[in-house]
């Protein structure tokens, strides 16, 4: 059921991931992520096609390859038109390494439910204290504010760390994705930033 589903785009999928491909993310202040986030050190933006886009680099302590990152993609402006999450679609459009995973199809999900829905997660360990997981959710406007205009919104965790795997999961948990990175002033309640905001340098 993970896997199921399907989704609309605007372009044919050849012509979209040429799109994605030349598209360049462009850097924003850590206040505009979507999500907030322990530890994140950069957060890059763009819009393509039906699809804005974030990610959220975190601070890597490990020495593994590959970058601790949060991916966002909002889209669709009608709940019901937007299909379900097709994370093997998603991956597939990405270019970064998600090492040590490997195929989406050849790993085995942990799954539990929150007060953001459904949490599906990978887990990779050395036996000696270095945890890798892999988090994949769906969030939407009856579960958490989603920027202007948007519907719905994928997330894709890629987290490694010097812990456990609970503690890797916390940027996916729901005190951190039901929250914008920040408020204007201390009281007031989160703000999402709308994605169709010019990305600053």
């Amino acid at each position: 059921m993970l896997l199921a589903g399907c989704e609309t785009f605007v372009l044919p999928m050849g012509e979209f991931r040429t799109d994605l491909a030349q598209e360049p993310f462009v850097q924003q202040p850590l206040a505009s992520a979507w999500i907030s986030v322990p530890d994140a050190e950069m957060v890059l933006a763009r819009l393509v096609g039906p699809y804005a886009e974030q990610r959220i680099l975190l601070t890597n302590r490990t020495a593994l390859r590959g970058d601790n990152v949060v991916m966002l993609r909002a889209h669709g402006a009608d709940l019901a038109t937007n299909g379900r999450f097709q994370p093997v679609k998603y991956l597939a459009s990405l270019d970064t390494d998600l090492f040590p995973f490997g195929e989406i199809a050849d790993l085995s999900f942990f799954s539990r439910t929150d007060s953001l829905g459904a949490l599906n997660w990978a887990e990779w360990s050395n036996n000696a204290g270095l945890t890798c997981v892999l988090a994949l959710r769906r969030l939407d406007g009856a579960t958490r504010i989603v920027p202007a205009g948007r519907s719905a919104m994928d997330m894709i965790l890629r987290n490694c760390i010097h812990g456990t795997a609970d503690e890797a999961l916390i940027a996916a948990e729901p005190t951190q994705a039901g929250f914008a990175a920040k408020t204007k002033r201390p009281g007031d309640a989160p703000e999402m930033l709308s994605p169709l905001a010019g990305p600053r340098p």
